[in-house]
């Protein structure tokens, strides 16, 4: 049977719970370019969303210490597995005991950064991201854990959820057979509409010297110079062989196009031969490689990502053919697909031959394996004999589950939820009772009709749900005599704090007066103070921005992502001195939470040198602690 242990590993932590909902700050949703004729039937943009409202943000976090955290463990005489239950039920090691082979790449910390739509996320293994577009919600969360007994004496590891977004339910059980890690999936839709759906598998192997990655593809799609989605060729792009990982300049994912009629699979392997090998049913037709590229930048954010552990790419499996879409899913269904993941040995002469002969090496792997169309034909009865069984619930998840069922819901049978302290207040609303506590974020048909049926109560926490459910359909007006309708019953820094991004959205000149006058409520709250100070920027509010700053806890002002903001502020005052001594003190500010694909840093510095230095954008070098840059831009971006 699996086990659950713990082990000891640095880990990093979050220091402060957010209790302030993600609000967008975009004026319009935004929308992918592409090249591509007819999107050649992909969804592009179809379920994609502004923010990850309702669950909110996991920004405030700590350099990883060492402890003791829960492990699940699935071993054999072939394989050892290990997963870790309270971050996402990642797969965090694979390891071939017959070769004496780890097949993942392994981090030697989990090291929070800013690289998932809820802020904290850590690279190594393999991560299960399901639902909405990005890394999955629960990535730095527990997920529900439990231990179940195959109908054909499999011993089987399952993590599961309720995905509030979608208002679905998934699983992923796994087990071994022999050399192989086995996982069946399955999502189902009870609704009574289509929903989007996203899945994606993301691996992360070792970036190996001579390595390669294959794929039957001689074509993927990609946005790697942010000007819109294009086709390049595999495994030539640019007149470089991109099949070599360390030939990639730039950061990039490549979305490969495999047929229909091809196996579906992805390999990394070393210039020996070995690596991971992942196949799968066919329903699972994506597959993408990522690379962080070689720019200074670039390993700017390896070196963030990990202690001593190296460099790493990025394999990954999917629902759809690429990441800028979900795929529909029809309703009152369920979805189920299978992957397998092992070693990938192949003759060492065949990495570095030609790609077909590299690809079909690794064709001739899987099918002495048992090959994809095993998979296909065996689906039905893992989804049976394995994915219907219930099992005993070892670890609890998030109490969404069960609050879906008090209002309506059908939970699978299958699957056992619990309430936690998040729902209690919506069970005692559900029931009549006097709701003394704070509500979680409201989601959904069901928690939004619960609040129209109780708007006439005298709880500001009432419309203030109201007013967030509608500002996330960008429905402003609305949200906004909701929330003043809040602001009547009791103000407070949260309606205050929603009230100014409804203004900021409406255009309205009052929204900097309200958010001054949020951080004036509440002047100790990191998450408070970031949002606000975003907003400040954005309003082009400077001097509000400083003064704001000035008026927080002596402990906030020593924030970095916050004196960061402050710089800004005062570059755009003009007084770019200021600015400087702020982005240089200590020896310069150093982020742990600094986005992806954000170029903050980037503008703060050129501006601030070509105020004081009157340097052009040629003759600018940003300092390595400031370049986060991965990928060459024209001239025009650096605006």
């Amino acid at each position: 049977m699996p086990r659950l242990e713990k082990r000891n590993y640095r880990v990093s932590a979050c220091t402060q719970i957010s209790d302030i909902p993600h609000l967008s700050l975009d004026m319009h949703p935004p929308k992918s370019k592409s090249d591509i004729d007819s999107f050649e039937g992909l969804f592009i943009d179809y379920g994609r969303r502004e923010t990850a409202y309702p669950y909110t943000q996991q920004n405030a976090y700590t350099e990883e210490t060492e402890q003791e955290i829960p492990v699940a463990v699935l071993e054999n005489e072939f394989l050892y597995a290990e997963f870790l239950p309270t971050l996402g039920g990642r797969l965090w090691k694979l390891y071939d005991k017959k070769k004496q082979k780890d097949i993942l790449y392994t981090n030697d910390v989990i090291r929070f950064r800013n690289l998932s739509i809820r802020n904290a996320w850590f690279s190594g293994g393999v991560e299960w991201n399901c639902g909405i577009i990005g890394h999955s919600p629960f990535t730095c969360s527990q997920m529900y854990c439990a231990f179940v007994q195959g109908k054909n004496g499999e011993d089987v590891l399952r993590f599961y959820e309720f995905e509030r977004v979608r208002e679905i339910y998934y699983q992923i059980d796994f087990w071994l057979d022999e050399n192989k890690l086995m996982t069946a999936v399955r999502i189902e839709n009870q609704n009574t509409e289509v929903v989007p759906m996203y899945w994606w598998s993301n691996m992360a192997t070792p970036e190996y010297k001579g390595g390669r990655v294959a794929v039957p593809a001689n074509s993927a799609y990609n946005n790697s110079d942010g000007m819109g989605i294009k086709k390049s060729s595999i495994p030539f792009d640019n007149g470089k062989d991109v099949s070599y990982p360390e030939n990639i300049p730039n950061t990039i994912d490549y979305f490969y196009d495999i047929p229909q009629n091809e196996a579906k699979f992805i390999a990394n392997v070393d210039k020996d031969g070995y690596g991971l090998l992942q196949f799968s049913s066919n329903n699972l037709k994506g597959r993408k490689l990522f690379s962080w590229g070689h720019k200074n930048g670039s390993r700017h954010w390896q070196n963030m990502l990990t202690d001593k552990a190296g460099d790493y790419v990025e394999i990954q499996a999917g629902l759809g053919k690429t990441q800028y879409e979900c795929i529909p899913m029809p309703p009152k269904c369920a979805w189920g697909f299978s992957e397998c993941y092992t070693l990938a040995d192949i003759p060492a002469e065949k990495v570095s031959a030609p790609y077909n002969e590299l690809v079909g090496a690794v064709q001739a792997q899987i099918e002495a394996l048992g090959g994809c169309a095993l998979l296909d034909e065996r689906l039905s009865c893992f989804q049976n004999d394995i994915c219907l069984q219930k099992g005993e619930c070892i670890l609890k998840g998030s109490g969404f589950g069960y609050l879906h069922t008090v209002l309506g819901g059908k939970a699978p049978k299958h699957l056992e939820f619990c309430a936690d302290d998040d729902v209690q207040p919506w069970i005692s609303l559900t029931a009549g009772e006097k709701i003394t506590e704070n509500l979680s974020f409201a989601y959904g048909k069901e928690m939004e009709n619960l609040l129209v049926k109780n708007e006439n109560i005298c709880n500001w926490n009432i419309p203030y749900q109201l007013a967030l459910l509608s500002y996330d359909k960008r429905e402003f007006e609305t949200a906004k005599t909701y929330c003043e309708r809040s602001l009547i019953l009791e103000n407070t820094a949260y309606n205050t704090h929603l009230y100014a991004h409804i203004l900021y959205q409406l255009h309205h000149e009052n929204c900097v007066y309200f958010a001054e006058k949020c951080l004036r409520m509440q002047n100790n709250s990191y998450c408070l103070a970031e949002s606000i100070l975003s907003l400040l920027l954005k309003q082009q509010a400077y001097a509000a921005a400083i003064q704001c700053f000035e008026k927080l806890s002596a402990d906030l002002q020593k924030n970095p992502r916050l004196r960061m903001y402050l710089s800004m502020a005062y570059l755009k005052s003009g007084n770019a001195q200021q600015s400087e001594e702020i982005l240089l003190e200590d020896g310069g500010l150093i982020l742990l939470d600094f986005r992806e694909g954000d170029r903050f840093l980037d503008t703060l510095y050129r501006g601030i040198r070509k105020a004081l230095y009157k340097e052009s954008d040629g003759e600018i070098t940003v300092p390595a602690q400031f370049d986060f840059i991965v990928a060459d831009f024209k001239k025009e971006d650096l605006k």
